[in-house]
């Protein structure tokens, strides 16, 4: 049995002591502010008081901090037992100081002769011996203390009473519970402390995680129950990159694989100079005793932020002690489901506001937050920050014979525009429609509709040829795709309901086999004769647009602008590979696109990906425009995570820009790269008088006091919501040489939130960036490979 653990981590803490050891050694902030860039604010119209969610965080200015190595003998590998040990001997620093979990304590307190060696007593009665030696010294305006206050309010959140999941802290004693779906939601709060051009401040916001009751051993038991055969396989598929939660530490971890050749009742793993087993060590470790033990193991890599930090080691988990996160693919396509979910977490902006003030308080007042925060001369300001903000104007839809202005506040335009003929319009002629046979009289009324909208969009259809599907079964489905004439431009195929398989096999085949634009319909959309004509108007310009009709446009101040999107998504079969999607404006006016997909197996593939379809994407616009090359390129960066922008700065921007240099004709060519991130925690809310707070209106930009310092960043709220807060997204702009202004970018960004031809209204990201989402989201989850390049010319993945 010896060795047979070597190269694994124990399936208990070690990950803990990875993921949180270190916290105060992380790379210094990266200052991606371009060089030719001296104001990062505009202007626009009007002024409005935004409350946002960060609270202002009052520091000494005048203190020196000292930084000391602590080492553990024998070694601790419980995160919670080197805390406790540590507070043990708490006197040594005089009370004050802040311990980052692993190896590093910061104090104001300076020992007079260091190392000093001090014990500790576990609860088993043993001994740790504990070693102290001083490394540095801090001073209070270095970077390094925004790490000590991030750490400081880690420990607040933990006085206060909640709980450490993953990265994020909740409070399981206020869980809501939904007994029918056998899962409770467990209210959280997220904090991040920063240096911003407003000063030092905390965002603060309401989370949720929801843990399901099943453990991974019930999904597997359940699968091995009903798939015999190919248990192994369809356990894979459930149970690969879903994230679980382990009952004994509330530590959660994506799964990559399970290990069948290891089970829980034989694996043994070397810890010290010993072959422990896994019984022994839970039993040992948190009193707890595994039930089964032919159970196999669930298996966890590191990631790439442990790997970058030399932490190359897998764990392995038990399943039975695994609770499931999250939605179930079931729960996730669950309307009903969804609503009453969306009833217990959904915020208003009232709601919201009021709840982060209740937080801010209750951090406030706790006694041991008060005498720790004290010790350092911290405190925090009870008032959500208040800031001005302004709004950009409205744009003008830009249709074939009309400009059409829209009610800004609502995003939507679809009223104003279903009756006005598009730019360019195509004529649907060729076309097939595959359909069961049942479905006849549901099929018939559509197309009936179908011809009733095209006349007003210009749209010229003729009959369409039809493809019956004897039975639904996903081969007759596949049958019916071969029986398609290539000679036809459209594809219809219209299914009883969203089976992904199915979905996967039509698509494979019209867009990597027989290249023909499809578009997949299910009855449940078109069976509702109530909303029947606005689905209609919808599909078909979703249908034209694939066959490269250009439905509206916005007003793009000059020509020659070549605009970029470049999204990412991991393939869900491939394992280790992602694809990356590439589409680009083929004209001035934005109204017609090129696309390109690639795939990679890391970072550097993925930058050099970029640069040959930026390289073709370029080529396409020359060939489009009559040889002119283009005079601006402005790159739109979506996926990029915050510990992926040093690498996006250093190597792919970079491989841009060399891109550029090499050619004559690109000499005078300007180019602006921008991050654009849509997950962001920071909110707004638009103060109406001294006690109403909503939601801003589309076109709110904030590019002061909450923006950071070193970055060129602004946040644009280009969308309206119903229900709840509405999220903006943040920009980022990490090069720019087109000498443009602030509100030169601001307008662009939100001028392109409106022509994305999947919706008549603002979305909240540049279309560009939505349009790449879309085809890197198709290709890794049904095509699985690059489509065919005939069509390439068109947005045909809609």
């Amino acid at each position: 049995m010896e060795g047979r653990g070597r190269g694994r981590a124990a399936p208990g803490e070690e990950a803990a002591t990875r993921s949180r050891a270190g916290l105060f050694r992380v790379a210094e902030t990266l200052h991606t502010i371009p060089p030719e860039v001296h104001t990062t604010t505009g202007d626009g119209q009007g002024s409005m008081r935004i409350v946002t969610n960060y609270f202002r965080l009052i520091v000494p200015k005048d203190q020196v901090v000292h930084s000391y190595r602590v080492d553990f003998e024998p070694q601790v590998e419980y995160v919670k037992v080197r805390r406790g040990l540590i507070y043990e001997n708490r006197a040594v620093f005089d009370r004050a100081y802040v311990y980052d979990g692993g190896n590093e304590i910061k104090s104001l307190c300076k020992l007079n002769t260091t190392p000093v060696t001090v014990s500790g007593t576990r609860r088993d009665g043993s001994t740790v011996s504990i070693t102290i030696k001083y490394t540095s010294t801090v001073s209070w305006g270095h970077p390094e203390m925004l790490r000590l206050y991030n750490t400081q309010m880690r420990r607040n959140l933990e006085h206060i009473g909640f709980s450490q999941v993953g990265r994020n802290y909740y409070n399981p004693r206020a869980k809501k519970i939904m007994q029918d779906h056998r899962l409770d939601i467990w209210p959280g709060i997220l904090t991040a402390i920063a240096e911003h051009d407003g000063g030092i401040m905390m965002m603060c916001d309401n989370i949720n995680k929801i843990i399901r009751h099943d453990t991974a051993r019930d999904i597997l038991n359940r699968i091995r129950t009903h798939e015999r055969e190919r248990w192994q396989e369809k356990a894979r598929d459930e149970l690969a990159t879903s994230v679980v939660m382990t009952v004994y530490n509330n530590k959660t971890y994506k799964i990559d694989d399970i290990a069948f050749e290891r089970t829980a009742g034989d694996f043994t793993f070397e810890r010290g100079n010993t072959t422990t087993s896994l019984a022994d060590y839970y039993r040992g470790q948190y009193n707890l005793s595994i039930r089964d033990g032919t159970q196999p193991l669930l298996l966890v890599q590191p990631t790439e932020r442990q790997m970058r930090g030399g932490d190359k080691k897998e764990i392995l988990l038990v399943p039975e002690f695994c609770l499931m996160t999250g939605l179930t693919d079931l729960m996730a396509r669950d309307n009903q489901f969804k609503r009453a979910l969306g009833d217990l977490t959904r915020l208003d902006p009232i709601q919201r506001a009021e709840n982060l003030t209740r937080f801010i308080r209750q951090i406030n007042s706790n006694e041991r937050v008060q005498a720790e925060m004290g010790g350092w001369g911290l405190q925090f300001r009870e008032d959500l920050e208040e800031i001005r903000a302004r709004t950009l104007p409205p744009e003008t839809i830009l249709t074939h014979e009309a400009q059409v202005p829209y009610q800004q506040t609502t995003g939507s335009f679809e009223r104003e525009i279903r009756s006005k003929r598009m730019i360019r319009p195509v004529a649907l002629q060729q076309w097939v429609t595959m359909a069961l046979k049942r479905d006849k009289e549901i099929v018939e009324e559509f197309f009936r509709c179908l011809r009733q909208v095209s006349g007003p969009l210009g749209v010229d259809i003729g009959p369409p040829t039809v493809v019956v599907v004897h039975e639904d079964s996903i081969p007759q489905y596949a049958s019916a795709c071969e029986r398609v004439d290539p000679k036809h431009n459209l594809v219809i195929a219209i299914v009883p309901n969203n089976n992904p398989q199915r979905y996967s096999t039509i698509k494979r085949h019209f867009c990597c086999e027989k290249p023909i634009p499809s578009q997949v319909i299910t009855t449940r959309v078109i069976s509702n004769k109530k909303n029947l004509m606005s689905v209609a108007t919808k599909i078909l310009i979703q249908m034209s647009t694939k066959l490269g009709a250009e439905p509206w446009g916005i007003g793009i101040p000059r020509p020659g602008w070549m605009i970029v999107g470049y999204d990412t998504y991991h393939d869900s079969q491939r394992k280790g590979h992602s694809v990356g999607a590439f589409v680009c404006t083929s004209n001035s006016a934005a109204t017609s696109w090129f696309c390109r997909t690639s795939y990679h197996q890391n970072r550097d593939e993925l930058s050099g990906n970029f640069a040959n379809n930026l390289k073709a994407g370029i080529k396409n616009w020359v060939i489009k425009n009559n040889g002119t090359w283009p005079e601006r390129i402005i790159i739109y960066r979506d996926g990029v995570s915050e510990g992926q922008i040093p690498h996006v700065y250093n190597v792919e921007m970079r491989e841009i820009q060399k891109l550029l240099g090499e050619r004559a004709e690109l000499a005078k060519t300007s180019f602006s790269f921008v991050i654009v991130t849509k997950r962001v925690n920071a909110r707004f809310f638009h103060k109406v008088g001294e006690h109403q707070l909503q939601n801003p209106p589309p076109g709110t930009k904030i590019d002061s006091v909450v923006t950071r310092k070193e970055r060129y960043d602004f946040y644009l709220i280009s969308q309206s919501v119903r229900q709840g807060t509405v999220n903006p997204t943040m920009y980022n702009i990490i090069a720019d040489n087109t000498g443009w202004s602030p509100i030169n970018h601001q307008q662009l960004a939100y001028k392109l939130c409106h022509i994305y031809y999947n919706w008549a209204g603002t979305i909240t990201v540049p279309a560009p960036c939505q349009y790449a989402h879309k085809l890197a989201f198709l290709t890794g989850t049904a095509l699985h490979r690059e489509h065919r390049q005939e069509l390439s010319n068109t947005l045909f993945f809609l």
